[in-house]
């Protein structure tokens, strides 16, 4: 029998590898959108091919498909939000075989931590 894969799916505000803690943001008319690295993380990353990301229904196009390469081997998404929300991941692994996963967005609790730097960008 197959065994579910050790993975998780992460979100940051903070740029994946950076030491920097920057918080990117853009403010809107009634609101500031965030931008947002959603990941995944494990010892089982090696044995991913793809994950489709389900985002909030309120994204144009919800379902962000990212294949794991060389260069994003943690099937890094980049987004920009205001709002937290329940992010679902099929994960495909190198058999084809589907993993299904549920996250809870945190990126607000880094946002207000005292090193946390903001700085305008451009969505």
């Amino acid at each position: 029998m197959a065994r579910n894969l050790d993975l998780q799916i992460k979100d940051t505000v903070f740029e994946p590898g950076s030491q920097q803690k920057i918080v990117y943001y853009w403010p809107e008319s009634n609101t500031t959108l965030y931008k947002v690295w959603i990941l995944l993380d494990g010892i089982d990353l090696p044995y991913v091919d793809s994950v489709t990301y389900r985002l909030h229904s309120t994204f144009s196009d919800p379902n962000r498909r990212v294949k794991r390469t060389v260069a994003n081997q943690n099937c890094q998404l980049i987004i920009w939000t205001w709002g937290l929300f329940r992010i679902r991941a099929r994960v495909v692994d190198k058999t084809g075989r589907i993993h299904e996963f549920v996250h809870d967005m945190r990126y607000a609790e880094e946002i207000s931590l005292p090193e946390a730097k903001f700085q305008k960008e451009k969505p």
